[in-house]
């Protein structure tokens, strides 16, 4: 993901607060509860929003989050000190992350989806890790409405810590994540010979790698390898 050096008085230790801006679009729809919407998702009293734009004008705590969510949300308060983003979008994105921890703390398989195809246009953006990643991490909602692009696809791969799963047979999309785990060099043994599909699925470990392994009976040599991109795996009798 694109980072950023941060000015060290826009680094945010604990509280961020998050304040609503005149003349922007409003958040509040006709369907949604009456009041004003938190980053946490709770709807406030409708006086805790001077500004009208649907957000409440208060603070929020960070320190509880993974250090990769705390991070991006320093970057996003750079963006908008800085007018890269509004303050109704930068709440939206501090919303999604909120929303993303909340599901991780309580244990569940974040961002999953899978919808039929119905005329919905694919979403605009080229299929980079870096581009999946930010979209399953920040933008959830887009995932869930459209697939990547128009064409059958299916793309494994682990990024800045996490595994990343998104396919589309046509019809059906589905996307997930989760925190990657690196396999032990046990458990690599043990695959490839009774479980040799589970090290086609993804690289074990994230980033370019070459290694060999051996057996504790020393009969076989094992090798590993991924350029970042496309990765193998091989075993023979020594």
């Amino acid at each position: 993901m694109k980072k950023r050096t941060l000015l060290s008085s826009l680094l945010v230790s604990s509280t961020l607060v998050f304040t609503g801006m005149s003349g922007t679009a409003q958040a509040d729809e006709a369907e949604e509860e009456e009041g004003a919407k938190t980053v946490w998702g709770e709807i406030l009293p409708a006086e805790t929003d001077p500004d009208g734009d649907g957000w409440a004008n208060t603070g929020f705590d960070i320190t509880w989050m993974s250090q990769e969510s705390q991070d991006r949300i320093n970057e996003l308060a750079y963006e908008k000190d800085f007018g890269e983003l509004s303050q109704v979008e930068f709440n939206e994105k501090v919303a999604a992350i909120y929303q993303k921890e909340q599901q991780l703390q309580a244990g569940e398989n974040n961002g999953q989806t899978n919808f039929p195809q119905q005329g919905i246009d694919a979403v605009d953006m080229d299929a980079t890790k870096e581009n999946m990643a930010e979209l399953a991490l920040y933008s959830p909602e887009k995932l869930n409405d459209a697939p990547l692009k128009d064409t059958p696809y299916n793309y494994n791969f682990v990024y800045d810590g996490y595994e990343f799963h998104f396919s589309y047979d046509g019809t059906y999309w589905k996307w997930s994540y989760a925190t990657s785990k690196n396999f032990t060099d046990d458990e690599l043994i043990y695959l490839a010979h009774n479980d040799p599909e589970k090290l086609n699925e993804k690289p074990v470990k994230a980033g370019a790698y070459d290694f060999h392994l051996y057996d504790h009976e020393n009969k076989y040599v094992y090798h590993f390898s991924s350029d970042g991109e496309k990765w193998s795996w091989s075993y023979k009798k020594k």
